[in-house]
């Protein structure tokens, strides 16, 4: 698999949007018309892009969509407190979106610079054009998420401080900015396909249609979109629960991936990336499985007590550390009250490791003494870790085809395609018996269930129940324990703004026209 290496004009391209842009250096002294000469410079440009997707979201993946949410509870004195209860500050170094503009601006001088290239064709241009404008796409589908309004830029910064001064965009311009790109790439993929799971193809770029058909209400839009998926001989579903494994270990083997990060701290550091939020075994990681949904996990296990026919939920085994629940090469019936057990010192290992991206310990061993795995996964650290992130897959384009397809009172259709994500991870139990097919917002929070086991620690919870408009009824519960518990006054949720970032406070002293427009309720600093 061909890394993205930042080469050394890479390194120094820091393309930026309105702000920061002090320490920034213009196109124009980079001299792009002596750059892009040939097609393989256009390469390495799109290799610039990635290097800046990976900075941009290799944290921020789980920080912005599952880390705040009901997925997480903090590791002892480890975790950021302003994340636990929502109480993030502009000085926030997570709030800083410059990375998300460098790709956007490398994609906007991809898309202007790239078809100047001297003999340059149409099938050799076509999957690069597509991948700039499906990119800029993504971040700024991330981003809306996130801050809510943003700035549009669509040019290189040319070094003219008269582009700097930027105002935020409405959030229907920033929307149609969106489905715009999107239609270019997909009108670029058209004429030649890029491939391989690490680079925005064609299937990715209609991943993300559907995930903006949600995000903004359009049903029939999100269930004529997603049947591009459907019956595509390319993609497929998992078949099993190691299949389902295999997702994370190898996504690029796998027929249910349809984009991926490659992440590792030798090329990218960053902070230690995913592993140093969620699991690693060098160091202590600030977050881990929330007791809420340790519980769901277990209702799944321990329904076959009654109901053997049901079988089991695989995903548990294989979304947590639980080396300490395995006796003799067997899996130990569990308990909700084992959640604090598992998450103490004295047990030395529990469930306080997301280990989906972790393989099979090639030396795990039992322990005679004590009858137990002394290791089942290799838990990376984070120096050596070498994650591939996925970020779009099939599982989520069905889902979220179920979510839309229960909108608009086809019930029936939607619990189906539940059953099927259950099934395929050992969990057979008919979704009707669970609920009414005619009650959509029963089937709607069965759907959201079904997502939060399925993707935690991939970024999907915070903006799945902001999707849904169930954001304060789910969290407010979740603060109010948090905050009585750290002796705090009991607010709750609060301010229902506090859904989005702040924005940083130094996007304000480079940007000028951001003065007075921070999100409420937070102040510029």
């Amino acid at each position: 698999m061909k890394k993205y290496i930042a080469l050394p004009l890479l390194l120094a391209m820091s393309l930026t949007s309105c702000g920061d842009f002090l320490d920034k250096e213009p196109v124009s002294d980079l001299a792009p018309g002596n750059f892009f000469q040939n097609t393989e410079e256009m390469s390495n440009w799109n290799a610039g892009i990635y290097t800046s997707f990976q900075t941009a979201l290799n944290q921020r993946q789980a920080l912005f969509g599952d880390i705040r949410s009901d997925n997480c509870e903090k590791v002892q004195n480890y975790a950021n407190t302003n994340y636990y209860m929502n109480s993030i500050l502009p000085t926030d170094n997570g709030a800083n979106w410059q990375n998300f503009y460098q790709v956007i601006t490398r994609a906007n001088t991809a898309i202007k610079m790239y078809p100047t290239i001297p003999g340059v064709t149409e099938a050799q241009l076509a999957p690069y054009m597509g991948q700039a404008y499906a990119m800029r796409a993504y971040m700024y589908f991330w981003g809306t998420r996130a801050w809510g309004r943003m700035p549009l830029v669509d040019t290189e910064f040319t070094g003219d401080l008269a582009t700097v001064s930027c105002p935020r965009a409405s959030l229907d311009d920033v929307r149609d900015q969106i489905y715009s790109d999107i239609e270019a790439a997909i009108s670029y993929f058209s004429l030649a396909n890029s491939s391989g799971k690490f680079y925005m193809t064609m299937a990715g770029v209609r991943s993300l249609k559907v995930e903006a058909d949600m995000w903004y209400g359009r049903y029939e839009d999100a269930i004529t979109d997603s049947e591009w998926f459907v019956n595509n001989s390319d993609f497929s579903l998992a078949k099993s629960e190691k299949e389902w494994k295999s997702i994370f270990e190898n996504p690029a083997a796998s027929s249910e991936v349809i984009f991926a990060m490659h992440w590792d701290y030798a090329s990218n550091g960053a902070n230690n990336g995913w592993p140093g939020l969620l699991g690693a075994s060098n160091t202590n990681n600030g977050w881990m499985l929330s007791q809420s949904l340790y519980d769901k996990f277990v209702d799944r296990l321990r329904c076959q007590d009654d109901n053997p026919e049901w079988g089991t939920d695989g995903r548990f085994w294989n979304t947590v550390d639980t080396v300490r629940l395995y006796y003799n090469a067997g899996r130990l019936p569990i308990t909700y009250t084992m959640y604090d057990n598992m998450t103490t010192a004295a047990a030395d290992r529990g469930i306080t490791n997301c280990i989906k991206y972790s393989p099979e310990d090639p030396e795990k061993a039992i322990d005679a003494a004590l009858g137990i795995y002394k290791s089942q996964w290799k838990v990376l650290t984070t120096t050596e870790a070498e994650h591939k992130l996925v970020f779009m897959r099939l599982a989520n384009i069905m889902l979220l085809r179920a979510e839309a397809l229960n909108k608009v009172g086809r019930g029936d259709e939607a619990l189906a395609i539940v059953n099927s994500i259950r099934s395929r991870v050992g969990y057979v139990k008919d979704a009707n018996l669970d609920v009414d097919a005619s009650d959509k917002d029963a089937v709607e929070n069965l759907i959201l269930d079904e997502r939060q086991l399925e993707f935690f620690g991939e970024g999907q919870r915070w903006f799945d129940l902001m999707r849904t408009g169930k954001l304060v009824e789910v969290m407010d519960p979740v603060y109010r324990v948090r905050q009585e518990e750290a002796g705090v006054a009991v607010t709750g949720f609060g301010n229902e703004g506090t859904k989005y970032w702040p924005i940083y406070y130094r996007e304000f002293e480079s940007n000028t026209a951001l003065k007075g427009d921070q999100n409420e309720p937070y102040t510029e600093r």
